[in-house]
Protein backbone atom coordinates (compact mmCIF):
# COMPACT_ATOMS: atom_id res chain seq x y z
CA UNK A 1 0.00 0.00 0.00
CA UNK A 2 1.27 3.66 -1.18
CA UNK A 3 1.96 6.39 2.02
CA UNK A 4 -0.61 8.52 0.27
CA UNK A 5 -3.91 6.16 0.12
CA UNK A 6 -6.33 7.46 1.88
CA UNK A 7 -6.55 4.50 4.60
CA UNK A 8 -2.59 4.95 5.46
CA UNK A 9 -3.45 9.08 6.37
CA UNK A 10 -6.11 7.97 7.92
CA UNK A 11 -4.63 5.29 10.11
CA UNK A 12 -1.32 8.00 10.63
CA UNK A 13 -3.64 10.75 10.88
CA UNK A 14 -5.40 8.72 13.89
CA UNK A 15 -2.20 7.18 15.64
CA UNK A 16 -0.58 11.14 15.47
CA UNK A 17 -3.74 12.78 16.86
CA UNK A 18 -3.94 10.00 19.57
CA UNK A 19 -0.82 10.86 21.30
CA UNK A 20 -1.08 14.43 20.69
CA UNK A 21 -4.24 14.39 22.74
CA UNK A 22 -2.33 12.34 25.45
CA UNK A 23 -3.22 8.82 24.45
CA UNK A 24 -0.77 5.91 25.70
CA UNK A 25 0.56 3.41 23.35
CA UNK A 26 -1.93 0.75 24.66
CA UNK A 27 -5.29 2.85 23.69
CA UNK A 28 -3.95 4.69 20.96
CA UNK A 29 -2.86 0.82 18.81
CA UNK A 30 -6.39 -0.07 19.81
CA UNK A 31 -8.27 2.93 18.27
CA UNK A 32 -6.12 1.58 15.34
CA UNK A 33 -6.34 -1.29 14.92
CA UNK A 34 -9.94 -1.10 15.77
CA UNK A 35 -10.39 1.67 12.54
CA UNK A 36 -7.68 -0.97 10.28
CA UNK A 37 -9.99 -3.82 11.30
CA UNK A 38 -13.02 -1.80 10.11
CA UNK A 39 -11.39 -0.85 6.93
CA UNK A 40 -11.26 -4.63 5.81
CA UNK A 41 -7.75 -5.10 7.52
CA UNK A 42 -5.96 -4.32 4.27
CA UNK A 43 -2.70 -5.81 3.93
CA UNK A 44 0.58 -3.26 4.27
CA UNK A 45 -1.47 -0.32 5.90
CA UNK A 46 0.65 0.04 9.11
CA UNK A 47 3.63 0.30 6.95
CA UNK A 48 2.14 2.38 4.72
CA UNK A 49 0.79 4.61 7.25
CA UNK A 50 4.15 4.55 9.38
CA UNK A 51 5.71 5.94 6.19
CA UNK A 52 2.32 8.66 5.74
CA UNK A 53 3.31 10.42 9.09
CA UNK A 54 6.20 11.99 6.97
CA UNK A 55 3.51 13.56 4.76
CA UNK A 56 1.39 14.64 7.42
CA UNK A 57 0.54 18.33 7.14
CA UNK A 58 3.07 20.82 9.52
CA UNK A 59 2.49 24.02 10.55
CA UNK A 60 4.26 26.95 8.77
CA UNK A 61 7.61 28.19 9.74
CA UNK A 62 7.26 31.35 11.43
CA UNK A 63 10.25 33.80 11.66
CA UNK A 64 11.74 33.90 14.55
CA UNK A 65 10.53 37.43 15.36
CA UNK A 66 7.31 36.29 15.47
CA UNK A 67 7.57 33.01 17.25
CA UNK A 68 6.69 34.41 20.52
CA UNK A 69 3.67 36.06 19.39
CA UNK A 70 2.87 32.51 17.95
CA UNK A 71 2.78 30.44 20.76
CA UNK A 72 1.08 33.31 23.01
CA UNK A 73 -2.13 33.46 20.35
CA UNK A 74 -1.74 29.16 20.67
CA UNK A 75 -1.62 28.99 23.71
CA UNK A 76 -4.85 31.66 24.41
CA UNK A 77 -6.71 29.37 21.95
CA UNK A 78 -6.13 25.85 22.96
CA UNK A 79 -3.52 24.84 20.68
CA UNK A 80 -0.79 22.44 21.80
CA UNK A 81 2.90 23.52 21.34
CA UNK A 82 4.73 22.33 18.04
CA UNK A 83 6.52 20.04 19.84
CA UNK A 84 3.73 18.16 21.28
CA UNK A 85 3.18 17.50 17.88
CA UNK A 86 6.73 16.23 16.63
CA UNK A 87 6.75 13.93 19.46
CA UNK A 88 3.10 12.72 18.98
CA UNK A 89 4.12 12.22 15.24
CA UNK A 90 7.66 10.20 16.15
CA UNK A 91 5.16 8.34 18.53
CA UNK A 92 2.89 6.94 16.17
CA UNK A 93 5.42 6.25 13.46
CA UNK A 94 6.75 4.26 16.03
CA UNK A 95 3.54 2.41 17.17
CA UNK A 96 2.83 2.13 13.80
CA UNK A 97 5.92 0.58 12.86
CA UNK A 98 5.67 -2.08 15.86
CA UNK A 99 2.28 -2.34 14.67
CA UNK A 100 3.33 -3.48 11.24
CA UNK A 101 5.75 -6.27 12.20
CA UNK A 102 3.52 -7.50 14.57
CA UNK A 103 1.09 -8.17 11.53
CA UNK A 104 3.85 -9.37 9.56
CA UNK A 105 4.32 -12.08 12.22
Amino acid sequence: MDPQDPVAQGLATMASAGFEFGGDDEQVAHDVRTMWEQLGSPVGAFDAAARAIADLPQRPEVPIADQARRRAFERAVGINPVEVELTAAMSARELLERMARSVAC
